[in-house]
């Protein structure tokens, strides 16, 4: 088995050792425990991203080794850090992320011990210059995972709901890769029936809070980016509609990818946003559906992008002014 395909075994295993965790204690129960402790312990089960998680866990360790919910937090976590080193071991870059994430990790002195192996193999330079280059090495490679994660969320989004078998049968009848992230995973998807809709329908969404720097000048500046993925339901519970939208969307996309900070008022900046969302959603669709030239369809404003083939209709729109949402539209078609 290669190390590609051991790896994501672990991935799966740690997936569905999740999906326990969740079934057990679907909710943060209140306990009899201090407010900080408890506050500690929430952002092992909030965080967005697998990486918050991981250091969530490692400081509420470190601060509380026999706390209340030491156990739980110590069985996900010597689960969970050997596949995050793993998944990182491989390149420089990937071994700052680690340290830069656990810097008193389990695997932190290995991960020290093969960046200096790797820093003997390239050219050498003296004392100061060195400590300065790794120094920035190690910022930008945090920023870069920063960002690497509001990115990956939306994509993750979109390449959950590309697939016709998401809209062929009941969400809760789903796959366990579309299943575990939309209705096991935080945060939990709010739901409101709407009586009002041609035979009722369900409309559940989770609102993602995304936070990310990028680069202005000499220095950086805090960003954030706010997705929120809308699943709308029919009575039986089969999705009929998928957006994943939000403020500002697209230029916050490009912001992950380029790392420089994007003025809301600069209409290249917005520009290079579109396109590149609708690029995005081209390349996921073409992998996933169909490359047919014959799946795009003619479109206009708000729509900058349609492309419906192989049961699958999705439509990107960009907003017209601040007050709306830039948004991607997945759903299915009766017929191509």
């Amino acid at each position: 088995m290669t190390r590609s395909r051991r790896l994501e075994a672990r991935w799966i295993i740690l997936a569905a050792a999740l999906v326990a965790l969740a079934s057990g204690c679907a909710a943060l129960r209140p306990v009899a425990t201090s407010t900080a402790e408890y506050s500690a312990f929430r952002k092992t089960r909030v965080s967005p991203t697998l990486e918050g998680r991981i250091v969530a866990a490692a400081r509420y360790l470190a601060q509380y080794p026999d706390g209340t919910f030491a156990t739980e937090v110590r069985a996900f976590y010597t689960m969970a850090e050997p596949l995050y080193f793993e998944e990182h071991r491989g390149t420089a870059a990937g071994l700052h992320l680690y340290l830069a994430a656990l810097p008193r990790g389990p695997h932190a002195a290995e991960a020290r011990q093969r960046l200096d192996r790797l820093a003997e193999k390239g050219p050498s330079t003296e004392g100061g210059f060195d400590r300065t280059v790794m120094g920035t090495n190690d910022r930008l490679a945090r920023l870069a995972g920063k960002r690497g994660a509001a990115r990956d969320q939306i994509l993750t989004s979109l390449r959950a709901w590309l697939d016709p078998d998401a809209f062929a049968r009941p969400l809760a009848e789903a796959k366990a890769e579309l299943l575990v992230p939309w209705s096991l995973s935080l945060p939990w998807p709010r739901c409101a029936w709407n009586d009002e809709a041609r035979g009722g329908e369900m409309r559940c969404a989770k609102l993602f809070e995304l936070p990310y720097e990028v680069t202005k000048g000499e220095g950086t500046e805090e960003r954030q980016a706010t997705v929120e993925v809308v699943v709308v339901e029919d009575a039986r519970g089969r999705p009929r509609s998928v957006t994943i939208g939000g403020p500002d969307l697209f230029v916050r996309l490009e912001e992950t990818v380029g790392g420089r900070a994007i003025d809301l008022g600069d209409p290249s900046g917005r520009a290079a946003g579109v396109s590149r969302a609708t690029e995005l959603v081209r390349r996921e669709f073409s992998a996933r559906i169909s490359d047919d030239p014959a799946c795009r369809k003619r479109t206009r404003a708000p729509r900058v992008l349609e492309l419906a083939c192989g049961g699958i209709r999705v439509v990107v729109e960009a907003a017209l002014d601040s007050t709306e949402d830039d948004r991607i539209v997945i759903a299915p078609t009766l017929s191509d």
